[in-house]
């Protein structure tokens, strides 16, 4: 039992980033076990992403395509993935730690008599090549290790920024099948309506973010963290605090509970640097930290300190910065 499947997700025919995250975590597996890797994905008209899937990882890709599985629903797309997967084995099955993802693994890991770990930070291997997943539990402070019983497939979902997608292999081949569904794909519940709001902003690929925490302030104070983020060319962060406070949109936020990032610099203006929102900005390759406590915590882990008042120190920052 030495395959591994990503059950991948596509917006628009395209597949998401997580997935191709997904889809490198699976190749490294597959690797390390002597595997190959299948990617499934589902929805109205997702076959366009199947040479994505191949490019990035995939030794194989199965299509499921129907009316019933756009948008998703539970139902619809476990039938699917039975359809998909029927009478086969498995030694790992990934998904996004997504809405999705987190929704359909355990019902796909009773189906297979599987194990299920969600919102996974890793996927290793032991000596003998037992597959391993690693979530991080009590905020960050303790990494658990979980595994399969023996003879037993092992469901993932992986978070965001746990592997770094691969890059694009135009000369990869692969094979697309398409999946044989069955007639009664659709179940009990419809989406009545589905609203997304569009993204703002894309923290992840940022190379300078200058964020900004409660130290602010006030909406009026963070207009100079706008005008320091504009004249750097850089993209602005927040804390958890800043986003209920109603300064800047959800997906600007930056921790546990939000985007994990890693910058080249990464400027902290006001923000303490409590567990919650270090997790998700720790790997900047430079930290500037800039608050009037010169013992919190950012400021005693960041590269570069600047004991003050954030509405007297950026001003002067983005004077510097021409």
């Amino acid at each position: 039992m030495s395959k591994v499947l990503v059950i991948a997700q596509a917006a628009e025919g395209v597949a998401t980033e997580l997935s191709l995250q997904c889809l490198a975590a699976a190749r490294a597996a597959a690797d390390r076990i002597g595997g190959t890797v299948t990617a499934l994905v589902g929805g109205k008209d997702v076959g366009s992403a199947a040479p994505t899937l191949i490019q990035h990882g995939a030794d194989e890709v199965r299509v499921a395509d129907a009316d019933a599985l756009s948008p998703y629903l539970t139902t619809p797309f476990r039938k699917a993935v039975r359809a998909a997967t029927e009478g086969e084995s498995w030694a790992l099955v990934l998904l996004p730690a997504s809405t999705m993802g987190d929704d359909l693994a355990p019902f796909v890991a009773h189906d297979l008599g599987a194990a299920c770990v969600l919102d996974a930070v890793g996927i290793d291997a032991d000596a003998s090549g037992c597959l391993l997943a690693r979530r991080l539990e009590y905020d960050r402070k303790v990494t658990s290790t979980f595994t399969a019983a023996e003879g037993k497939a092992l469901v993932v979902t992986l978070k965001d920024g746990a592997a770094d997608a691969l890059p694009a292999d135009a000369a990869r081949n692969g094979q697309v099948v398409t999946v044989d569904l069955p007639g009664d794909l659709a179940g009990a519940a419809e989406v009545v309506r589905r609203d997304v709001v569009a993204k703002s902003v894309n923290l992840k690929a940022a190379r300078i973010i200058v964020a900004a925490g409660a130290g602010v302030g006030t909406r009026e104070n963070f207009a100079r963290i706008e005008e320091l983020a504009a004249r750097l060319g850089a993209q602005i962060g927040a804390t958890r605090a800043v986003v209920d406070a109603g300064w800047l949109p959800a997906d600007h936020q930056i921790g546990q509970t939000g985007a994990v990032v890693r910058p080249d610099v990464y400027i902290g203006c006001g923000i303490s640097g409590a567990v919650q929102h270090w997790v998700g900005m720790s790997e900047a390759k430079t930290i500037v930290a800039i608050n009037t406590d010169a013992s919190a915590p950012l400021m005693r882990r960041a590269h570069y300190r600047i004991v003050g008042d954030v509405n007297d120190v950026v001003p002067k920052l983005t004077q510097l910065a021409g």
